[in-house]
């Protein structure tokens, strides 16, 4: 039995994701289509393939390297200023590359230099826009939401090239560019249209570098994200080698024109995926549909690799472009819904870097298999590797957070009996020391083994227990985070789940006060002087 949350269509009835959704849809045009503009300008500009190809190079090659970066400031910063101050970025980019085409002073450099600072822009905001579009909507309306952001970036995929490609013909390149620039104008009146979020920190934000490290602590202690970076390096990189080797299969059965409907049946392939989800997803357990899913797709590259006739290819691709979108979007729906917000955008961030970069290798081994053995054969090899992917999948399960794991409940600091170190002091040591029976030792250390991976997720860099020699019933907890205000901030992070592990530890003391607590900070004392 479905509910009106299993419904596709349910986040589109909220205001504000309704115009968030809008907004992603008008940027993502923008992207492609600035992406075929540029390329076809540097057609005309220059006979060099190399620079033809630096076009795709310098739109996709920034995703690597400022998409964790725009995770962790659309973490720290103002969601709705960090957008506007990217999108302004590349609306100037988008206005720069018109008047210089208007004006002739275009040039290949020129042009390559302001397609990156495109995919800068692009690659900095799309953490913030998926992040806010899930904030936007209840969590029960999770899965749907990004089902439709998955509807409005496949689309434009679809749409945007071949609409760049009738304005250039009806009305010249500069109009393409044009639009670009009034497409980026939609988006950011979309920003403009969000609730305006309130400044409640009353502490300074981290510093990119402490940010970095931040996310990949977390990603590294956290359970979710290690099973489901697991299980996407495995699908995407044995499910690479359809978007890998298309274009020779093609090359084999007819040319340049069965590409473009090859490719086009995988991508509407994935649009229909969003509408198969929801009544899956109702349907079929977690696990259960994406093994439907998987084994979906598998089928599909297997008809590929033996199908002659196009029209089979066609239908197989159809069919592989709905077990992908499947796939991909619940992955990241099992993310999202595990993590709290203050960590939401660098772990799309984090999830999004996994997944090029499987589909990156991934399409790079399996060109080499292509290489040896033909792009047929090497589809048929990629067949078993789905299977095994599948293993995977079935041997790491993938589950949907409990809200009480993305829920925020700060712990309560106590009265201090010291005077407070300046923010930036540190480190700090924090010493808690508990009285457990012998009888429930085991118990304990389960559970304070447990507190101590939410110590380190949340913002610790050593953490360990240890008993007392001569009162063998005391154990002390000892934790260190790099400042005062990093301490403050791990506080802050603690969900509705870190407190229940806290306090299923602090249950089992046994003194007859409550577990000590003593704070340390950091000294160090100069050699050599006087």
């Amino acid at each position: 039995m479905t509910d009106k949350s299993s419904s596709l269509w349910a986040p589109l009835r909220i205001p504000a994701f309704r115009w968030l959704w809008l907004g992603a849809l008008a940027m993502n045009l923008a992207i492609w289509m600035q992406n075929v503009g540029a390329a076809w300008l540097m057609v005309s500009l220059t006979t060099s393939p190399m620079l033809v190809a630096l076009v795709q190079t310098a739109i996709s090659l920034p995703s690597f390297f400022f998409g964790l970066p725009g995770g962790v400031f659309a973490d720290i910063f103002n969601r709705r200023r960090y957008l506007m101050v990217t999108h302004l970025g590349m609306l100037g980019a988008a206005i720069v590359l018109v008047l210089a085409c208007v004006s002739g002073m275009v040039g290949p450099v020129l042009l390559l230099a302001l397609t990156f600072a495109f995919g800068v822009g692009f690659a900095l905001q799309g953490p913030a826009w998926y992040t806010t579009q899930v904030e936007a909507v209840p969590r029960a309306y999770m899965a749907s939401a990004m089902a439709l952001s998955s509807v409005s970036y496949s689309s434009a995929r679809a749409v945007g090239p071949a609409l760049a490609g009738g304005v250039v013909t009806v009305s010249g390149i500069v109009s393409v560019f044009l639009a670009c620039a009034v497409l980026l104008c939609g988006s950011l009146a979309a920003v403009l249209f969000m609730r305006r979020g309130q400044d409640t920190a009353t502490m300074p934000p981290e510093s990119l570098l402490s940010g970095l490290r931040g996310a990949l602590r977390y990603a590294r202690h956290s359970e979710v994200i290690r099973v489901q970076s697991l299980r996407t390096v495995a699908f995407v990189g044995a499910g690479s080698s359809i978007w890998a080797l298309l274009p020779l299969v093609a090359s084999e059965s007819g040319g340049a024109g069965n590409y473009g409907l090859l490719l086009g049946s995988i991508g509407v392939g994935t649009m229909l995926g969003a509408f198969v989800l929801p009544p899956l997803r109702a349907r079929l357990e977690l696990n259960g549909m994406l093994s439907v899913a998987c084994i979906a797709y598998g089928l599909g590259t297997l008809v590929v690799s033996l199908a002659a006739r196009v029209e089979l290819q066609c239908a197989a691709l159809l069919v592989a472009g709905v077990g992908w979108m499947c796939v991909a979007t619940t992955h990241l729906v099992v993310v999202q819904s595990a993590v709290p917000s203050w960590i939401r955008a660098r772990s799309v961030a984090i999830y999004m870097l996994v997944f090029q970069g499987a589909l990156a290798i991934g399409g790079a081994f399996w060109g080499l298999m292509a290489t040896y053995l033909g792009a047929r054969p090497a589809l048929l090899v990629s067949v078993a590797a789905i299977l095994m992917a599948l293993l995977v999948m079935q041997r790491f399960q993938a589950r949907m957070g409990e809200e009480a794991e993305a829920q925020p409940s700060p712990a309560l600091l106590p009265e201090f009996s010291f005077a407070r170190p300046e923010a930036q002091d540190g480190p700090v040591a924090v010493q808690v020391t508990y009285q457990i029976p012998p009888e429930d030792r085991e118990t304990f250390l389960r559970r304070i083994h447990a507190l101590g991976v939410m110590r380190r997720r949340n913002g610790s860099s050593h953490w360990r227990i240890y008993r007392e020699l001569e009162r063998p019933d005391w154990y002390t907890e000892r934790f260190i985070v790099e400042s005062w205000s990093d301490y403050l901030r791990q506080q802050s992070r603690a969900t509705q789940a870190d407190q229940e592990t806290e306090a299923s530890v602090h249950a089992l003391h046994v003194g007859e006060e409550p577990p000590s607590v003593l704070h340390y900070i950091g000294e160090s004392i100069r050699l050599g002087g006087t």
